[in-house]
């Protein structure tokens, strides 16, 4: 099966995932569809030879991460099956153009990076250089997106607990 179609394949499950997390009206459905995307995504970082990062993507986001957000959604569910949906339906437009906007900004800068003109393979990389690099010069943009992972999860919770 040739590269390309495989793409297409991984491509279409992240995409249909992110679409089912978005357009879902259920909030569990729509952590299912977090967790297929996910799911797709390890499979990317698979095409790619980053086998240890497809591991650490299925065992941290979809075993962990999903995991405890749907067992935040189970136990904040509200008594007597009752849902709120709070939707605006008004915002859905501008909403669409920003990010189409944002889309193709990064889809222009993408194309002039000087980065995928040469990319190295990912498998150059070997996981204990990965390992020393974010512990060494990237250790404060990772500690960055733990404290902005924390700090979702906290504002989570104050939106899910009740009055």
């Amino acid at each position: 099966m040739p590269a390309e179609l495989i793409f297409a394949v991984l491509a279409a499950i992240t995409l249909i995932g992110a679409l089912a997390t978005v357009l879902s009206a259920s909030l569990f459905r729509s952590a299912l569809g977090l967790m297929l995307s996910l799911f797709g995504i390890a499979g990317l970082f698979l095409l790619q030879r980053a086998e240890f990062l497809a591991v650490v993507q299925i065992l941290v986001y979809v075993g962990g991460v999903s995991v405890l957000i749907v067992f935040a959604i189970l136990l904040t569910e509200r008594e007597g099956g009752q849902t709120e949906h709070n939707t605006n339906r008004r915002m859905a437009v501008p909403a669409a153009l920003i990010a189409g906007g944002f889309a193709a900004a990064l889809i222009g800068m993408i194309g002039e990076s000087p980065i995928f003109a040469g990319a190295p393979d990912a498998a150059a990389w070997p996981v204990a250089a990965l390992g020393r690099a974010f512990v060494g010069q990237y250790l404060v943009p990772f500690e960055a997106v733990s404290l902005l992972l924390l700090v979702a999860l906290i504002g989570a919770l104050l939106i899910a607990k009740e009055d």
